[in-house]
């Protein structure tokens, strides 16, 4: 299953290459989703790319799911990456065994780029019988993660949704320390 989606932003290419590519360790900063991530060994060093790949963590529980993403492709001067993102820890029913996403970062004028990203998702057998249901999870992701890039690099601030996220985790911690 393919699913491409392409968002433009207010900002230059290199600065959204920048937040996306040379900054790739830190996509909790900007991604909802993501409640921590941090740099690791995953795959092969690419010239140019400042890690190797990265985990985000995707619960408060730091042994529970989260994203295992290295890079497959990594061309820093045309400003394009593939990333190999494979989810370890969650439920059996996951319907996706392995998302390939192909990101490019295109100059659109002085202050202005475009995000491109494809996912091809390796699907469990299942999971086609939910296709439709699993194909729009995967369109809804990938506008959220544009959405929340695109206000990142224009505005250098986290979406509402991170912010509320944050929030959210901030209030669980406050009650887990008020019940201890």
């Amino acid at each position: 299953m393919q699913t491409r989606v392409k968002t433009a932003i207010h900002a230059s290419a290199d600065h959204v290459w920048d937040i996306f590519a040379h900054d790739f360790e830190n996509a909790y900063l900007w991604m909802s989703s993501v409640k921590h991530s941090y740099g690791k060994e995953n795959g092969p060093a690419f010239p140019g790319a400042r890690s190797q790949g990265r985990v985000c963590e995707l619960s408060n529980d730091p042994n529970g799911m989260h994203a295992s993403e290295s890079f497959l492709a990594y061309d820093e001067e045309n400003r394009t990456a593939t990333v190999r993102i494979e989810i370890r820890g969650g439920p059996a029913v996951a319907p996706i065994k392995v998302n390939i996403m192909d990101v490019m970062v295109a100059a659109e004028g002085k202050d202005k780029a475009s995000v491109d990203m494809t996912i091809r998702s390796q699907l469990k057998p299942a999971a086609y019988l939910f296709y439709p249901i699993v194909k729009l999870g995967i369109l809804v992701f990938i506008r959220q993660i544009q959405e929340e890039l695109k206000h990142f690099a224009e505005r250098g601030t986290p979406h509402p949704r991170k912010v509320k996220a944050l929030n959210a985790k901030t209030k669980s911690a406050n009650a887990t320390r008020k019940s201890a």
